[in-house]
């Protein structure tokens, strides 16, 4: 009897408890870049607030994590991450630390519009990188094939780093065989979204309506950026950059991007590289050099000084940018203002 005549009390306490539970306890999303960050970002706007790994003006190329991210992954529902080309630092600790989590690697969604590496870091009419319609996992998935092995498998092929050729081929084999770099093309930020979106409402069907919403919105915002920046680099010039991350967006809006000082960041440029920037930039009209906000400049400032030639600064992940929703839009306008800048 004495049971009975508290339950009102007990039930007025129960409803004050679950009153003020937060309302992003109920779903917890990392994501592993900026602009990846800024993707899940729209969509969860108004719902909650993902974790981002790689912040500031962090590259996640040799990243190392800190016991906060690992907190982050050990408590997370859902992880977003391009994959091992560009996150490799993530590709154990997804699978030791992030266990009871859906990891979703992006470059594995059907629908992107992927390209193949470049195989040199002077771009021309030769090289193979055509657009893959990427519907498959399984097709993406081969290029873990017999070459790949057979090539590191080799003693003789390990050995012989001396020669150019073996290096690239090791380079090319290391970073498997499609351009990580998707986001930069906003085509694939709609592919992304969408496959987002599907996540979120599995992971968290209460929120449903808000996610499709937000949805709606991203898409449209999407359509317009790209006509913008068409639109503003209708007429673009020739340049060189850093490191070849940017043919997603070159495709896209027809920039003319002769070359990069580096195809991989890990491996500065020889004398032979620079070599031939500087007979591209001598023979090609070259208006402009980029450098990149997480890598030292010198290299390109010293060519630049010597050829007499504008230096500027572009950026694939938005280092000076504060993470958020509207981060990806302003990533891509800069990029635009910088090739018309130049």
């Amino acid at each position: 009897m004495k049971i009975l005549n508290k339950l009102p009390i007990i039930i007025s306490i129960l409803s004050l408890f679950t009153f003020f539970v937060p309302a992003n306890a109920d779903i917890k999303v990392v994501a592993s870049i900026k602009p990846i960050h800024s993707l899940a970002s729209y969509l969860m706007n108004g719902v909650a607030k993902p974790d981002l790994i790689v912040d500031g003006y962090a590259s996640p190329h040799g990243f190392a994590m800190k016991p906060s991210h690992a907190k982050m992954l050990q408590n997370a529902d859902l992880i977003f991450w391009v994959g091992e080309d560009v996150e490799n630092f993530l590709e154990k600790p997804l699978g030791s630390i992030a266990k009871k989590a859906e990891k979703i690697e992006l470059m594995q969604i059907k629908g992107l519009q992927v390209l193949k590496f470049r195989e040199r870091n002077i771009f021309d009419e030769h090289d193979d990188h055509g657009h893959d319609d990427h519907d498959k996992k399984e097709d993406h998935d081969s290029h873990a094939k017999k070459e790949d092995h057979d090539d590191h498998g080799k003693k003789e092929d390990h050995d012989d780093h001396g020669k150019k050729e073996d290096h690239d081929d090791h380079e090319r084999h290391a970073h498997g065989e499609f351009d990580p770099h998707i986001w930069l093309d906003p085509i694939n930020a709609k592919v992304i979204l969408n496959e987002m979106v599907e996540h979120l409402i599995e992971n968290d069907p209460k929120n449903e309506a808000k996610y499709k919403s937000n949805l709606d919105e991203a898409l449209k915002d999407i359509d317009k950026l790209t006509i913008d920046v068409m639109t503003e680099l209708s007429n673009s010039v020739s340049s060189i950059v850093f490191h070849d991350a940017y043919q997603y967006f070159e495709k896209r809006f027809n920039v003319n991007i002769l070359g990069a000082f580096t195809v991989n960041t890990d491996v500065m440029p020889g004398a032979e590289q620079l070599a031939e920037i500087r007979e591209i930039i001598e023979h090609d009209k070259v208006a402009c050099v980029f450098s990149e906000p997480q890598f030292n400049p010198d290299i390109i400032k010293a060519v630049a000084k010597d050829m007499n030639i504008k230096t500027g600064v572009i950026d694939p992940l938005g280092a000076t940018l504060n993470p958020g929703k509207d981060l990806y839009f302003s990533l891509i306008k800069n990029m635009s203002a910088s090739f018309k800048g130049c």
